[in-house]
């Protein structure tokens, strides 16, 4: 039922279970020129893994997180003071990823918005 008491028995098992339960993650900033160098030097990089790309917020989304992250702040003035600055807040997110989109068309320079 055991492993057998010999060195090779010992690095076999150690080994297959390595194969089996061990789960590495990688983060790698797509800016700059790094990702693509690394990822034609060593293909194995991108080959078999899975690319997580980022859709952008939309405008609901981005005003509940607002309103969420507002709700234990204290503010003087009227009530729907919270209200008018989590669509503000949304805006200004939405308004900075509009010109970043600018930005790379015009500067060919990536602005990421997050």
């Amino acid at each position: 039922n055991g492993i057998p008491a010999n060195p090779e028995a010992r690095l076999n098992f150690f080994v297959s279970k390595v194969k089996r339960n061990l789960h590495v993650v990688l983060a790698f900033s797509p800016v700059g020129d790094t990702f693509r160098i690394r990822a034609r030097r060593f293909p194995g990089l991108v080959n078999n893994t899975v690319i997580d790309k980022f859709h952008p917020w939309p405008r609901d989304a981005l005003v509940s997180v607002a309103e969420r992250f507002l709700e234990d702040v204290e503010m003087n003035g009227p009530d729907d003071v919270k209200k008018s600055l989590s669509l503000h807040m949304a805006e200004e997110h939405l308004s900075v990823a509009k010109m970043s989109q600018h930005f790379l068309e015009s500067q060919r320079r990536y602005n990421y918005v997050t």
